[in-house]
C-alpha cells in the first residue's frame, strides 16, 4: 500500500512537471523572427555571400527650427578597414553625402554626440513624417533603404540634452 501511494505521487508531480514545461511548447520564440528594435531602418551590404558592411538604425531628426541631424551606427564585418559612403536624397535630391571609414570589425556612431562623427546636412523643405532615400556604398556594393524622418518630441531625440540615467 505503501509503494502505491508513493507511485502516484511521483507520476502526478512528473505529469505536473510535464504540464507547466511544456505550455510554452507551441509559442513563437521573438529572437527568430527579424524586426526592426528601433525608429530607425537598416541596410546590409554583402560581398561573396557573406555580410560585407552594414547601417543600423538610421534616421533623420528634425527639429523645430529645421535644422536636421542624421543618426546611425555604421558596422563593418570584414577583415579590413572599408569606407561606406552614404547619401541622403529627398525627392531625389542630396540632403547629405558623407563617406565613413570603419575599422575592421567595427563600428561607427554618427550623429551629434560626444565620439561621434558629424555630417552636415541641408534639410531645407523637408518635414517630420516624410520617408526618405538613403543610398549605402561599399565595397562596390550599394543598396537603397527606406528612411524615416522624425521630429524632436521624443526626449531621447533632442539635440544637445545629455541622456538622463
Amino acid at each position: 500500500m505503501r509503494r502505491s501511494r508513493r507511485s502516484v505521487l511521483s507520476a502526478a508531480a512528473l505529469g505536473l512537471a510535464l504540464a507547466a514545461s511544456g505550455c510554452t511548447y507551441m509559442s513563437p520564440v521573438q529572437t527568430k523572427d527579424f524586426y526592426q528594435a528601433a525608429d530607425g531602418t537598416n541596410a546590409n551590404i554583402e560581398q561573396d555571400g557573406a555580410l560585407y558592411a552594414g547601417v543600423r538604425n538610421a534616421l533623420l531628426v528634425i527639429e523645430e527650427d529645421g535644422t536636421a541631424e542624421f543618426s546611425a551606427t555604421i558596422a563593418n564585418y570584414s577583415d579590413e578597414e572599408t569606407s561606406v559612403e552614404l547619401t541622403g536624397l529627398s525627392e531625389g535630391s542630396s540632403i547629405f553625402s558623407t563617406a565613413v571609414q570603419v575599422p575592421a570589425h567595427g563600428t561607427v556612431d554618427v550623429g551629434s554626440g560626444e565620439g561621434q562623427q558629424q555630417v552636415s546636412v541641408d534639410a531645407a523643405g523637408v518635414r517630420p513624417g516624410v520617408i526618405l532615400d538613403l543610398e549605402v556604398t561599399a565595397g562596390g556594393q550599394t543598396d537603397t533603404i527606406s528612411m524615416p524622418a522624425l521630429d524632436s518630441s521624443l526626449e531621447y531625440y533632442q539635440q544637445g540634452e545629455p541622456a538622463e540615467g
